[in-house]
């Protein structure tokens, strides 16, 4: 009984591969060349990828807040800054303050995770 639920098992992974990769961008050729790159076909049209690349070229500002500058620098990461107002120092950015701590202290199934994966 488990020898033919392996084999219906393996049959039908191998039957699902094909399906898995119809639409990776590489097909395997054989011999020397292995795998051949064509292009994917895209659910957006050309002109909507030119509307959002100049819509990021115009602020290129990642999710994150942080900056492409292009160039030797390349990525700016958000800066925190601060200025005075009345009398008290106040963040003036626009990152989130308020997300909570992580915290320190580990759950049973963290700390077993955590002696199995550190074996010396």
């Amino acid at each position: 009984m488990l020898f033919r639920k392996t084999v219906f098992a393996l049959a039908l992974a191998g039957a699902a591969i094909p399906a898995a990769f119809a639409n990776s961008g590489n097909t395997w050729v054989g011999g020397e060349r292995g795998f051949e790159t064509h292009t994917v076909q895209s659910t957006k049209s050309r002109a909507d990828v030119k509307k959002e690349l100049g819509a990021f070229r115009n602020n290129p500002t990642t999710a994150e807040g942080g900056t492409l500058v292009g160039g030797e620098a390349g990525y700016m990461p958000p800066q925190h800054s601060y200025a005075f107002q009345d009398g008290r120092l106040v963040h003036t950015d626009s990152i989130a303050h308020n997300t909570p701590k992580p915290s320190l202290a580990m759950t049973d199934a963290e700390r077993r995770l955590f002696r199995e994966q550190s074996v010396n």
